[in-house]
């Protein structure tokens, strides 16, 4: 048997790593010049690792594979302790950690504890603003929860599902299984050691897909590489534009699947500075402007350069796109100075990471919209000789996830193997 993995993210590499272990013959066609897909480490910007896309180990319960691997490589990691090493600037203007704020504010706090008591389950068709203020969040609390909670989530509450967001109302902050961490030594010593000795083609786009018996995949170069199966990994954004053309069509449940999911706007732009901004055991910044979002890579290390992230999704990402690179690093840059009281402050040099105009991936994660909330389950269902994967088809409390990804293509892999 051959398999033909398209995509090289977590979730490609997972399935090819699955595969070969397993004995089938192996392809992977990834359309960029480098793999990781949304994962991707710098190791130019900075003398330390510097994320361009996602960062975080979220959690330490049994289903954050993540740790598998941290283990078994020796890397080290950094835990975010957001109570005490996070600040944040309340709609009141006050500035205190987050620990203070959460203490000397009820309304901060049920935006983050998420402990809603006896309240009814959210509706298949509510977004999560509508939810929110069903049952009883003020204007105060949801403009905490745009700013926090759905930002991290990749997009404005309007196109939230509630219902698929309702595992998460709980205390991410204190609880260690919902506890962030930062690999310290870079993402790529994982993705890259998890693609060792797998056959990926770099520079394959694939355009075409011919799935009537077997799998047949046209590259934008009018290469054709065919196999058994295929394990398709391409993100939300990618497969909704158009751009790969399937013969015979996708079934209607794929194409009501895609129509229940967007990808979020998603965007990062990141700052190196000469020296510390602020203290260095303080390393996230929530701020009342956009980018609502910061955090240093710096924090956790005894040297290095200072670097600085801004992150934000949304109507705040909408926002910077209609402003362009220079505008919005300019405006990012003045949220950060109002924050810190540093009106003088400049940068070394900066970085504008554009995911929605990023061709291969059209947004950084994607979102199950109002009314859809077995979008992701349909996105996954395999389609023999076509299996699925890719975050989007990972169950909702795995999506937007590095893990969550690795799960689909682990799970698509165990699929092909089942049956063949």
């Amino acid at each position: 048997m051959k398999a033909i993995v398209i995509g090289a993210g977590i979730a490609g590499l997972s399935a090819a790593y699955h595969l070969k272990n397993a004995g089938i013959d192996v392809v992977v066609l990834e359309g960029r010049d480098r793999i990781g897909g949304r994962v991707w480490t710098s190791r130019d910007f900075a003398d330390i690792p510097v994320e361009f896309g996602a960062e975080l180990i979220h959690g330490r319960s049994a289903e954050v594979n993540t740790w598998e691997w941290v283990h078994k490589l020796g890397l080290s990691t950094w835990h975010w302790n957001k109570s005490a090493d996070s600040m944040i600037r309340t709609e009141d203007g006050a500035w205190m950690t987050m620990g203070q704020a959460r203490r000397a504010s009820p309304a901060l706090e049920a935006t983050r504890a998420w402990e809603l008591g006896d309240v009814p389950e959210p509706e298949n068709d509510e977004d999560l603003a509508t939810y929110l203020k069903r049952i009883g969040f003020s204007e105060l609390q949801l403009r905490y929860v745009e700013r926090t909670f759905a930002n991290a989530e990749g997009d404005s509450m309007r196109y939230l599902n509630a219902k698929a967001h309702a595992h998460l109302f709980k205390d991410s902050d204190g609880a260690d299984d919902y506890s962030d961490y930062r690999i310290l030594d870079g993402y790529d010593s994982y993705y890259e050691k998890l693609a060792e000795g797998l056959d990926i083609r770099l520079n394959k786009v694939a355009r075409g897909i011919n799935w009537a018996e077997a799998i047949s995949v046209t590259t934008i170069e009018g290469e054709t590489v065919a196999g058994d199966v295929a394990v398709l990994t391409l993100p939300v954004g990618v497969l909704k534009a158009g751009g790969v053309l399937f013969d015979p069509a996708l079934p209607r449940s794929k194409r009501e699947a895609l129509d229940g999911l967007q990808m979020g706007p998603v965007m990062k732009m990141v700052y190196q500075f000469d020296q510390p901004i602020l203290d260095r055991s303080i390393g996230a910044i929530y701020a009342r402007d956009n980018p609502p979002m910061w955090w240093s890579p710096s924090l956790g290390r005894n040297n290095g350069d200072v670097v600085w992230t801004a992150f934000f999704s949304g109507d705040y990402a909408r926002e910077m796109l209609d402003l362009g690179e220079k505008a919005a690093l300019n405006k990012g840059l003045d949220t950060l100075r109002r924050e810190i009281g540093q009106a003088d402050l400049q940068y070394v040099q900066a970085r504008w990471i554009n995911w929605p105009e990023d061709e291969f991936a059209r947004g950084g994660y994607s979102v199950c919209l109002p009314g859809h909330y077995s979008a992701r389950q349909k996105l996954a269902m395999p389609t023999p000789p076509i299996y699925w994967a890719g975050e989007a088809s990972a169950p909702h409390h795995l999506t937007a996830m590095v893990h969550g990804a690795y799960f689909t293509g682990q799970r698509a892999a165990g699929e092909i193997i089942a049956g063949r």
